[in-house]
């Protein structure tokens, strides 16, 4: 009797280990996962919280390279359009330097590089997502409030704040991504600011003082050399984050072959196991039915 309720036992016993393998293969065949929980192998569980944790910060810095991306190209756009305006002053200084120009022709002039100032003082205003992106950190409010001729630089007070954010390079490493509006068009003097420079030329016009006229010339086109090197500026930082995205997405890659080796089932083995593991079940059962069911109490009256 013993024995043989001993024998039913270890038949259970034996038939729910094929039962538990075979569910374990139809799981990892249709998840296409190794690991369903942490005693499928406990070894490799640290490794793989490791690894989908680099994964995740990757594709943080992904998002995080893309919006930076769109605002350094809208930054570096802004300033390529303000030495484009920065030449026509640079024409319209020349034109006014000439002793054949007149009081009208002067005031025409004058005119003109006001809608220059106040072209530019648009530019500073260039915002991507609702941030200003030359305000520095405080990027809620404009770097400046608006054109005001009767300041030495034709636009008042920089009301930004300085620019000390930086991104994080997926090998570690962090570096500046922005400017402020008063680092690239209102530093220095007349000679290296692009307001100071145009206000200057813009009240020399007014005033019809052709000596002036001829001395901010020389002003307008060293501003706009500084403004060159700060365009310069931008395009180091594109390339920083062109590199930054390459580096990102070959790790991307390299973190997901990692995830894959530690975590992918072997489809084909574990189908293969499956179908053995079915086929014992089946055998073992048959085997067990075939199994006298009479005890000696069966004989007993």
């Amino acid at each position: 009797m013993v024995s043989i309720i001993s024998n039913n036992e270890s038949f259970l016993s034996s038939l729910s280990n094929v039962e538990a393998r075979i569910l374990k293969d139809q799981l990892q065949v249709s998840s296409g996962l190794a690991l369903q929980q942490v005693s499928d192998n406990p070894d490799e569980v640290s490794a793989l919280l490791q690894v989908k944790a680099a994964v995740a910060h990757n594709t943080q810095l992904q998002y995080n390279l893309g919006r930076v991306t769109t605002e350094v190209n809208s930054a570096e756009g802004a300033i390529n359009s303000a030495v484009s305006l920065m030449d026509r002053a640079r024409q319209i200084a020349t034109e006014g330097a000439s002793s054949l120009t007149g009081s009208t022709t002067d005031s025409q002039l004058a005119s003109q590089v006001k809608d220059i100032i106040t072209e530019m003082q648009g530019l500073t205003n260039t915002q991507v997502e609702g941030r200003y992106v030359f305000s520095g950190n405080s990027d809620q409010t404009p770097p400046y409030a608006g054109v005001d001729l009767t300041q030495a630089n034709g636009v008042g007070a920089y009301q930004g704040s300085n620019a000390t954010r930086t991104i994080e390079h997926p090998n570690g490493s962090t570096f500046a991504v922005s400017l402020t509006a008063q680092q690239i068009f209102d530093s220095g003097g007349p000679s290296t600011s692009v307001f100071q420079s145009l206000t200057g030329l813009y009240n020399a016009l007014v005033n019809g003082d052709s000596p002036a006229i001829a001395a901010t010339s020389g002003n307008i086109a060293s501003a706009t050399t500084y403004l060159d090197g700060q365009q310069a500026t931008y395009g180091d930082i594109q390339n920083q984050v062109a590199d930054a995205s390459t580096y990102q997405s070959n790790l991307n890659v390299q973190l997901q072959q990692q995830l894959s080796t530690l975590e992918d089932a072997d489809t084909a083995t574990a189908i293969t196991d499956m179908q053995q593991a079915t086929v014992a079940e089946q055998a073992a059962l048959q085997s067990h039915a075939a199994l006298p069911t009479k005890t000696l109490f069966s004989y007993l009256g």
